[in-house]
Protein backbone atom coordinates (compact mmCIF):
# COMPACT_ATOMS: atom_id res chain seq x y z
CA UNK A 1 0.00 0.00 0.00
CA UNK A 2 1.85 2.91 -1.24
CA UNK A 3 -0.56 5.87 -1.17
CA UNK A 4 -2.65 6.53 2.45
CA UNK A 5 -4.26 9.65 0.61
CA UNK A 6 -8.30 8.93 1.57
CA UNK A 7 -7.40 5.72 3.09
CA UNK A 8 -9.99 5.01 5.59
CA UNK A 9 -8.11 4.05 8.59
CA UNK A 10 -8.79 2.36 12.32
CA UNK A 11 -6.19 2.98 14.95
CA UNK A 12 -6.84 1.33 18.31
CA UNK A 13 -4.99 2.67 21.66
CA UNK A 14 -5.18 6.15 19.78
CA UNK A 15 -4.72 8.01 23.10
CA UNK A 16 -1.06 7.97 23.55
CA UNK A 17 2.25 6.06 22.29
CA UNK A 18 2.64 4.30 18.72
CA UNK A 19 -1.59 5.01 18.83
CA UNK A 20 -1.28 8.30 18.85
CA UNK A 21 2.22 9.14 16.62
CA UNK A 22 0.48 6.40 13.79
CA UNK A 23 -2.78 8.75 13.77
CA UNK A 24 -0.16 12.01 13.24
CA UNK A 25 1.92 10.52 10.47
CA UNK A 26 -1.21 8.66 8.58
CA UNK A 27 -3.24 11.82 8.52
CA UNK A 28 -0.01 13.90 7.23
CA UNK A 29 -0.22 11.27 4.44
CA UNK A 30 -3.70 12.07 3.78
CA UNK A 31 -5.50 9.03 5.17
CA UNK A 32 -8.87 9.72 7.55
CA UNK A 33 -7.58 8.29 10.79
CA UNK A 34 -10.59 7.03 13.01
CA UNK A 35 -9.34 6.48 16.74
CA UNK A 36 -10.32 4.57 19.38
CA UNK A 37 -9.30 4.47 23.20
CA UNK A 38 -10.48 3.63 26.78
CA UNK A 39 -8.76 7.07 27.69
CA UNK A 40 -10.57 10.36 26.96
CA UNK A 41 -8.40 12.56 28.13
CA UNK A 42 -5.39 10.79 26.04
CA UNK A 43 -7.89 10.44 22.75
CA UNK A 44 -9.27 14.04 22.75
CA UNK A 45 -5.32 15.64 22.88
CA UNK A 46 -4.45 13.13 19.82
CA UNK A 47 -8.01 14.14 18.40
CA UNK A 48 -6.52 17.97 18.97
CA UNK A 49 -2.76 17.20 17.55
CA UNK A 50 -4.06 15.67 14.10
CA UNK A 51 -6.33 18.23 13.78
CA UNK A 52 -3.43 20.92 14.61
CA UNK A 53 -1.65 19.80 11.35
CA UNK A 54 -4.71 19.72 9.45
CA UNK A 55 -5.80 16.44 9.67
CA UNK A 56 -8.81 14.46 9.27
CA UNK A 57 -9.76 12.25 12.18
CA UNK A 58 -12.78 11.22 14.57
CA UNK A 59 -12.53 9.59 17.81
CA UNK A 60 -14.66 7.00 19.54
CA UNK A 61 -14.29 6.42 23.36
CA UNK A 62 -13.47 2.48 23.70
CA UNK A 63 -12.71 -0.78 25.59
CA UNK A 64 -11.37 -3.35 23.20
CA UNK A 65 -11.96 -5.99 25.86
CA UNK A 66 -15.41 -5.79 26.13
CA UNK A 67 -16.99 -6.93 23.34
CA UNK A 68 -20.16 -4.50 23.43
CA UNK A 69 -18.52 -1.89 23.26
CA UNK A 70 -16.42 -3.42 19.98
CA UNK A 71 -19.44 -4.39 18.05
CA UNK A 72 -21.07 -0.94 18.79
CA UNK A 73 -18.11 0.64 17.85
CA UNK A 74 -17.72 -1.37 14.15
CA UNK A 75 -21.19 -0.37 13.78
CA UNK A 76 -20.99 2.86 13.99
CA UNK A 77 -17.46 3.39 12.25
CA UNK A 78 -19.75 0.96 9.30
CA UNK A 79 -22.64 2.74 9.47
CA UNK A 80 -20.90 6.07 8.66
CA UNK A 81 -18.47 4.84 6.70
CA UNK A 82 -19.50 2.06 4.80
CA UNK A 83 -15.97 0.48 4.60
CA UNK A 84 -12.27 0.86 5.95
CA UNK A 85 -8.96 0.09 4.17
CA UNK A 86 -6.60 -0.24 7.08
CA UNK A 87 -6.90 -1.95 10.57
CA UNK A 88 -4.39 -1.15 12.77
CA UNK A 89 -5.12 -3.25 16.48
CA UNK A 90 -2.43 -0.86 18.42
CA UNK A 91 -3.96 -1.35 21.43
CA UNK A 92 -2.97 -2.99 24.47
CA UNK A 93 -2.62 -3.66 28.04
CA UNK A 94 0.74 -4.59 30.68
CA UNK A 95 0.88 -6.33 33.88
CA UNK A 96 3.08 -6.22 36.46
CA UNK A 97 5.80 -8.96 37.48
CA UNK A 98 4.00 -11.71 39.86
CA UNK A 99 4.29 -15.17 39.39
CA UNK A 100 1.32 -17.41 37.58
CA UNK A 101 0.44 -18.65 40.89
CA UNK A 102 -0.07 -15.09 42.41
CA UNK A 103 -2.63 -13.31 39.63
CA UNK A 104 -5.68 -13.10 39.79
CA UNK A 105 -7.75 -14.81 37.28
CA UNK A 106 -9.93 -11.65 36.75
CA UNK A 107 -6.67 -9.88 36.03
CA UNK A 108 -5.73 -12.86 33.60
CA UNK A 109 -8.91 -13.16 31.95
CA UNK A 110 -9.09 -8.27 31.78
CA UNK A 111 -5.15 -8.64 30.10
CA UNK A 112 -6.43 -11.59 27.12
CA UNK A 113 -9.69 -9.80 26.45
CA UNK A 114 -7.95 -6.54 25.89
CA UNK A 115 -4.80 -8.07 23.92
CA UNK A 116 -6.15 -10.96 22.19
CA UNK A 117 -9.71 -11.14 22.20
CA UNK A 118 -9.80 -6.88 21.25
CA UNK A 119 -7.40 -8.19 17.94
CA UNK A 120 -10.03 -10.50 17.12
CA UNK A 121 -13.14 -9.10 17.81
CA UNK A 122 -11.87 -5.66 15.57
CA UNK A 123 -10.72 -8.41 12.83
CA UNK A 124 -13.47 -10.37 12.86
CA UNK A 125 -15.72 -6.94 12.51
CA UNK A 126 -14.13 -5.19 9.77
CA UNK A 127 -12.49 -8.09 7.32
CA UNK A 128 -16.18 -8.80 5.27
CA UNK A 129 -16.01 -4.74 4.63
CA UNK A 130 -12.06 -4.71 4.11
CA UNK A 131 -12.15 -7.91 1.46
CA UNK A 132 -14.42 -5.48 -0.86
CA UNK A 133 -11.88 -2.66 -1.26
CA UNK A 134 -8.89 -2.67 -3.84
CA UNK A 135 -6.23 -3.75 -1.41
CA UNK A 136 -6.30 -3.57 2.12
CA UNK A 137 -4.29 -4.23 5.24
CA UNK A 138 -4.49 -5.46 9.02
CA UNK A 139 -1.18 -4.68 11.71
CA UNK A 140 -1.58 -6.76 14.72
CA UNK A 141 0.60 -5.98 17.74
CA UNK A 142 2.18 -8.80 19.28
CA UNK A 143 5.42 -8.09 21.02
CA UNK A 144 9.10 -9.36 21.84
CA UNK A 145 6.93 -11.02 24.59
CA UNK A 146 5.66 -13.25 21.60
CA UNK A 147 9.05 -14.47 20.43
CA UNK A 148 10.56 -15.61 23.87
CA UNK A 149 8.81 -16.86 27.19
CA UNK A 150 9.44 -14.56 30.22
CA UNK A 151 8.94 -15.54 33.66
CA UNK A 152 6.58 -13.43 36.12
CA UNK A 153 5.10 -12.67 32.79
CA UNK A 154 2.61 -15.44 31.97
CA UNK A 155 -0.90 -13.77 31.37
CA UNK A 156 1.05 -10.94 28.76
CA UNK A 157 3.28 -13.64 26.61
CA UNK A 158 -0.01 -15.67 26.49
CA UNK A 159 -1.42 -13.39 24.81
CA UNK A 160 1.20 -11.72 22.69
CA UNK A 161 1.93 -15.60 21.15
CA UNK A 162 -1.51 -16.02 20.78
CA UNK A 163 -1.62 -12.74 18.43
CA UNK A 164 1.27 -13.37 16.59
CA UNK A 165 -0.01 -17.33 15.93
CA UNK A 166 -3.97 -15.38 15.05
CA UNK A 167 -2.10 -13.11 12.59
CA UNK A 168 0.25 -15.19 10.77
CA UNK A 169 -2.46 -17.83 10.34
CA UNK A 170 -5.02 -15.32 9.29
CA UNK A 171 -1.77 -13.88 6.80
CA UNK A 172 -2.13 -17.41 5.21
CA UNK A 173 -5.91 -17.68 4.93
CA UNK A 174 -6.09 -14.79 3.63
CA UNK A 175 -3.15 -15.28 0.98
CA UNK A 176 -3.99 -14.31 -2.18
CA UNK A 177 -7.01 -12.11 -1.50
CA UNK A 178 -6.15 -8.09 -1.26
CA UNK A 179 -5.89 -7.74 2.36
CA UNK A 180 -1.96 -7.93 3.37
CA UNK A 181 -1.51 -8.91 7.14
CA UNK A 182 1.25 -8.04 9.32
CA UNK A 183 2.46 -9.08 12.75
CA UNK A 184 4.70 -6.33 14.62
CA UNK A 185 6.58 -7.16 17.27
CA UNK A 186 7.65 -3.94 19.52
CA UNK A 187 10.44 -4.37 21.28
CA UNK A 188 10.95 -1.37 24.40
CA UNK A 189 9.16 1.49 23.01
CA UNK A 190 8.36 4.64 24.75
CA UNK A 191 4.88 4.49 25.75
CA UNK A 192 2.43 4.55 28.91
CA UNK A 193 1.89 0.81 28.52
CA UNK A 194 3.49 -0.03 31.33
CA UNK A 195 2.19 3.14 33.08
CA UNK A 196 -1.45 1.87 32.79
CA UNK A 197 -1.03 -1.76 33.53
CA UNK A 198 -2.38 -4.02 36.02
CA UNK A 199 0.45 -3.53 38.85
CA UNK A 200 1.55 -5.78 42.68
CA UNK A 201 4.32 -4.96 44.39
CA UNK A 202 7.27 -2.76 43.54
CA UNK A 203 5.15 -0.81 40.49
CA UNK A 204 7.03 1.88 40.55
CA UNK A 205 10.19 0.23 40.40
CA UNK A 206 9.16 -1.89 37.78
CA UNK A 207 8.23 1.45 35.53
CA UNK A 208 11.18 2.38 36.02
CA UNK A 209 13.11 -0.04 34.86
CA UNK A 210 10.89 -0.09 31.81
CA UNK A 211 11.91 3.43 31.10
CA UNK A 212 16.01 2.34 30.77
CA UNK A 213 14.91 -0.64 28.16
CA UNK A 214 12.18 1.68 26.38
CA UNK A 215 14.72 2.70 23.40
CA UNK A 216 12.96 3.24 20.69
CA UNK A 217 10.90 6.41 20.53
CA UNK A 218 7.21 5.85 19.72
CA UNK A 219 7.88 8.32 16.80
CA UNK A 220 10.49 5.88 14.93
CA UNK A 221 8.32 2.98 15.91
CA UNK A 222 5.23 4.74 14.29
CA UNK A 223 7.46 5.17 11.14
CA UNK A 224 8.42 1.41 10.98
CA UNK A 225 5.08 0.26 11.05
CA UNK A 226 3.93 2.49 8.11
CA UNK A 227 6.86 1.27 6.10
CA UNK A 228 6.02 -2.51 6.97
CA UNK A 229 1.95 -1.61 5.52
CA UNK A 230 4.19 -0.27 2.37
CA UNK A 231 5.67 -3.37 1.69
CA UNK A 232 2.88 -5.62 2.96
CA UNK A 233 5.80 -6.98 5.10
CA UNK A 234 4.37 -10.44 7.17
CA UNK A 235 6.19 -9.45 10.00
CA UNK A 236 8.56 -6.58 11.53
CA UNK A 237 10.79 -5.89 14.52
CA UNK A 238 10.26 -2.42 15.70
CA UNK A 239 13.84 -1.46 17.43
CA UNK A 240 16.97 -2.91 17.59
CA UNK A 241 16.27 -5.04 20.37
CA UNK A 242 13.68 -6.33 19.09
CA UNK A 243 15.74 -7.57 16.57
CA UNK A 244 18.34 -8.92 18.49
CA UNK A 245 15.73 -11.24 20.46
CA UNK A 246 14.21 -12.25 17.01
CA UNK A 247 18.43 -13.19 15.97
CA UNK A 248 19.22 -15.07 19.31
CA UNK A 249 15.80 -16.74 19.68
CA UNK A 250 16.43 -18.60 16.15
CA UNK A 251 20.11 -18.78 16.76
CA UNK A 252 20.12 -20.60 19.82
CA UNK A 253 16.59 -20.63 22.29
CA UNK A 254 18.80 -22.47 25.01
CA UNK A 255 20.83 -18.96 24.66
CA UNK A 256 18.55 -17.03 24.92
CA UNK A 257 16.51 -18.95 27.90
CA UNK A 258 19.56 -18.53 30.08
CA UNK A 259 20.06 -14.66 29.49
CA UNK A 260 16.61 -14.51 30.28
CA UNK A 261 16.74 -16.36 33.68
CA UNK A 262 19.71 -14.36 34.30
CA UNK A 263 17.99 -11.14 33.61
CA UNK A 264 14.88 -12.26 35.93
CA UNK A 265 17.41 -12.39 39.02
CA UNK A 266 19.15 -9.39 38.28
CA UNK A 267 15.87 -7.64 37.80
CA UNK A 268 14.68 -9.34 41.16
CA UNK A 269 17.51 -8.61 43.50
CA UNK A 270 16.38 -4.74 41.87
CA UNK A 271 13.46 -4.83 43.51
CA UNK A 272 13.84 -6.31 47.11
Amino acid sequence: MQNFKDKIIVITGAGSGMGRTLALQLAQRGALVLLSDIHEVGLAETEQLVQQQGGRCKSYKVDVGDKPQVEAFAKAVLDEFTFIDVLINNAGMAIGKASFDEIPMADFERLINVNLWGVIQHTKLFLPTMLTRPEAAIVNTSSVFGLFPVPSQVPYCVSKYAVRGFTETLRMELNGTNVAVTCVHPGGIKTNIVNYGIHYNDGEKVKAEFDKVAITSAEKAASIIIRAIEKKAKRVMVGPDAKLIRFVSQLSPNLLDSFVLRRQQQLNAKLK
